[in-house]
């Protein structure tokens, strides 16, 4: 089957078009005829080895942690479900599982959820990462209702949610983004919007309830001077060194540090399909490219500056 993949870890030159061998479902497996599959960070930090200790160094191999499609074929013992059904998931690629850059994937039976039929192909892939991700985070949050929230890189994949998740609960909403998207994050519930090129909102007298860093790079010594008391700071990096800093901030700080990455239970799909089908939230995507134009696409991302997703169409 062709595939978009990596032969070693690198920057854009490790990933080429190919073939891989055509995927069988193990027990307890679907194989999935992919649709559509979305680009999100962690794809090319994989890419780039940042996650090797986890996602293993077996080459090559397709990335992409997003799709949606058709059911191909059944594994043993998977009941519930039929060749044609449509359904949407992740495949987690960061501990090694196949991608779904790719005509075909193999995914466990737990990854996998019902497609609504009031969304596309499209706009299903765009959601499980992203969408799961700032649901957590606001989940962590608390109640935000007449809270003061500020979104650090609002109008990208992952903040494009939390803005609209935010705004649905009842929370009043600054976005920081570049100048050229600030109508965006207005039309998708913010309250204001600052450009982050001409603005440093830490050294501003403003103050706020909860700080979520959609982008990752604001760190938690700078976003806590615009911190209340009792208020926290949301990052979507779980990495070790935040891990460790969270532990010790959360027992004797005045301030909360937490990590809010993507979580994907069976209550937070219904949730945000729940979100989608109500209106309060939409997945907005900046290009759907075919799957030919998979590096045209990566590049796009990770340039950055995009409103909400890339997806790459896969299968007609």
């Amino acid at each position: 089957m062709k595939a978009y993949l990596i032969e070693r870890y690198g920057g854009p030159e490790a990933m080429r078009f190919g073939d891989l061998p055509e995927p069988q479902p193990a027990k307890g497996e679907v194989l999935i005829a992919v649709k559509a599959s979305s680009i999100n960070a962690v794809d090319w930090k994989i890419r780039a080895g940042q996650l090797r200790l986890l996602s293993g160094s077996r080459f090559p191999r397709a990335l992409g942690t997003d799709f949606a499609g058709v059911v191909h074929s059944l594994g043993a013992g998977v009941t519930g479900w039929a060749v044609g059904d449509e359904v949407y998931g992740m495949s987690v690629t960061a501990l090694g599982r196949p991608g779904a850059h790719a005509e075909r994937v193999t995914v466990p039976l737990a990854a996998l959820r019902r497609k609504p039929a009031g969304i596309t192909f499209e706009q299903a892939a765009a959601l499980p990462v992203a969408g799961l991700t700032a649901l957590h985070g606001m989940r962590l949050c608390g109640e935000l209702a007449g809270r003061a929230l500020f979104v650090n890189g609002a109008t990208g994949g992952v903040g494009h949610f939390v803005v609209q998740i935010a705004k649905a609960r009842g929370a009043h909403v600054t976005a920081a983004c570049s100048a050229r998207n600030a109508a965006r994050a207005l039309e998708l519930g913010a309250t204001a919007a600052i450009d982050y090129r001409a603005r440093d909102f830490t050294r501003e007298d403003a103050c706020y309830d909860f700080i979520y860093d959609a982008y990752g790079h604001l760190s938690f010594n700078a976003a806590r001077r615009v911190l209340r008391r009792g208020g926290a700071y949301v990052t979507p990096l779980g990495l070790p060194v935040v891990f460790m800093r969270s532990l010790w901030q959360n027992l004797i700080g005045r301030q909360r540090l937490l990590i809010g990455n993507v979580r994907s239970r069976p209550e937070d799909y219904a949730e945000l399909e729940g979100l989608v089908l109500s209106k309060a939230i939409r997945p907005l995507i900046e290009r759907v490219l075919p799957f030919a134009q998979a590096a045209e696409a990566y590049a796009l991302c990770e340039k950055g500056g995009l409103v909400g997703k890339v997806v790459l169409r896969v299968g007609a």
